[in-house]
This record gives C-alpha cells, structure tokens and sequence, in this order.
C-alpha cells in the first residue's frame, strides 16, 4: 500500500473493482469457443514429454503417497515366508541326513541323551524333582 492516504483508496478501490469485474469477465466468456479455435493436437505435439517427466520428483510423489510403505510391508511379507520356507526345508533336510547317519553306523535307536530338536520349537519336559528324605 502507498504511504500516501489518496494513494491507498485508490488501490482499495482497483481491488475491490477487480474482485467483482474479474468474476463477471470469466462468466462471459465462451470456453467451448475458445477451444474450438485453438488447436489441441499442436499444442501437444510442442509439449516436451521427456521434459515434463524429468521435472517429476519420484521420491516426493511416493512420500505423498502409501505406497512406499505397502512396497516395504509386501516385500518383508515375502521375504518373511521365503525365509520360513527354507529353514523348515533345512530343518527336514537335517532330520533325513540324522537319520541315514543312524542307519549307516547301525543305530536304530534314539542315542540317551540326544535332546528331540531345538530347545525353543521341542516342548520342555516337566522336571521331577527328586528328594531324599531324611530320617528323624
């Protein structure tokens, strides 16, 4: 605004003629007859694409976006399960190699003391306390 106080109704005054005139001049116009004059196809053919695509900020769109989390989240989700595949795959492999070992050395029995697999898949056993007692 100019520090001049006729200056400054004058600017108030344009403002407030533009925000009605602006709205009435819009209204009048015929877009559908400014399109038809104008030719779409040349318009698009002068648009540099690569340009355009270029300008894209890829890594800004998927912040604005879930995407990048539900990619993260799938991705986990598989490698998850492929993961859980192999290792009962090794599990099951190192069960048949135990037992083709037994057979070749002769072993038919389970050896005393060998524990039933891992100790957090194998339920624990309770543990009888044994107690002596002693005479009075």
């Amino acid at each position: 605004m100019s520090p001049n106080p006729i200056g400054s109704r004058m600017e108030q005054l344009a403002q407030a003629l533009a925000e009605r005139l602006v709205p009435l001049i819009v209204d009048a116009i015929d877009l559908n007859a400014v399109l038809d004059k104008v030719d779409i196809e040349a318009l698009i053919e002068r648009v540099d694409i690569n340009k355009v695509v270029d300008e894209i900020d890829i890594d800004a769109l998927v912040e604005q976006t879930e995407l990048g989390s539900i990619i993260a989240r799938s991705t986990t989700g598989v490698l998850t399960e492929i993961l859980d595949v192999i290792r009962a795959q090794g599990v099951g492999l190192d069960d048949f190699i135990l037992r083709w070992a037994n057979r070749l050395v002769g072993r038919r029995k389970k050896i005393a003391g060998w524990p039933d697999g891992p100790p957090l898949l194998v339920p624990r056993q309770p543990v009888v306390a044994v107690t002596a007692e002693v005479a009075p």
